[in-house]
């Protein structure tokens, strides 16, 4: 799988221009790194709304709504890494960037911050696109702090892409039950749907995503508001772990 971070972004960057859709980011272990790799690009203007790096609780709360029950240190508690807080910060980050797809990340680069129950290298990301949240994570132990940063970045690009492809699927299995489609509504299902369809040529089967990474529903978020030529993603070395 591609762990160059500037060509994962020029895949998403492409799907966002031609769905004319645009994109927020909300950083946490990451500290912009995400938005960087996004904005390398040129004409970034035209699909990239706006970013966030909320390091503390506080700014995740003030900037992006995060409620504050979800940082209590008590047991049964999310904390600040987990899918709670991850689709939280995404969806803050499209509601007040008024963006279509917000990509949200919390987790624990190192050396330090480690818990009980949650080793550094950690990272949640949260991915929303059109008022659905879906949450992915990883665990990257054996890098330094730099290095972790750089795993958890690529790791956020990977996920929406994936997400995007997750929400194919989805458009796919409605269309065949003959449910409702949401024609109607902006930057709807089947806008992502038709960009899909000019930008990849082939999916990735499960084999491709080696070990995968468990998919965790994050809830619905009620707002009311390749080319051919796509380079396609490859197995790497990295050990992906079932969470």
């Amino acid at each position: 799988m591609v762990q160059d971070p500037s060509v994962l972004a020029s895949i998403l960057a492409r799907r966002l221009k031609h769905a004319g859709m645009t994109i927020a980011t909300a950083e946490s272990c990451t500290g912009g790194m995400i938005a960087s790799a996004l904005t390398d690009i040129q004409g970034a203007s035209k699909w990239f709304n706006q970013g966030w790096i909320t390091y503390s609780n506080e700014a995740k709360t003030n900037q992006l709504g995060v409620e504050e029950e979800l940082f209590c240190i008590e047991e049964g508690t999310a904390g600040a890494v987990s899918s709670e807080v991850a689709a939280a910060m995404a969806k803050g980050a499209a509601i007040n960037s008024d963006a279509q797809i917000a990509i949200g990340v919390t987790g624990i680069a190192g050396p330090t911050g480690s818990t009980e129950t949650k080793e550094v290298g950690l990272v949640w990301v949260g991915v929303y696109i059109n008022g659905e949240i879906l949450t992915k994570s990883a665990e990257f132990g054996h890098g330094d702090r730099h290095s972790n940063k750089e795993a958890f970045t690529t790791f956020a690009l990977r996920s929406a892409l994936e997400v995007w492809e997750e929400l194919l699927e989805v458009v796919e299995e409605e269309n065949e039950e003959g449910e409702e489609n949401t024609q109607n509504q902006d930057f709807s299902r089947e806008d992502i749907k038709k960009s899909l369809e000019q930008f990849q040529t082939q999916k990735s089967s499960e084999e491709d995503w080696q070990g995968g990474v468990a998919w965790s529903d994050g809830e619905d978020a009620e707002i009311e508001e390749n080319s051919n030529q796509e380079l396609q993603i490859l197995d790497s070395d990295i050990d992906w772990e079932e969470e």
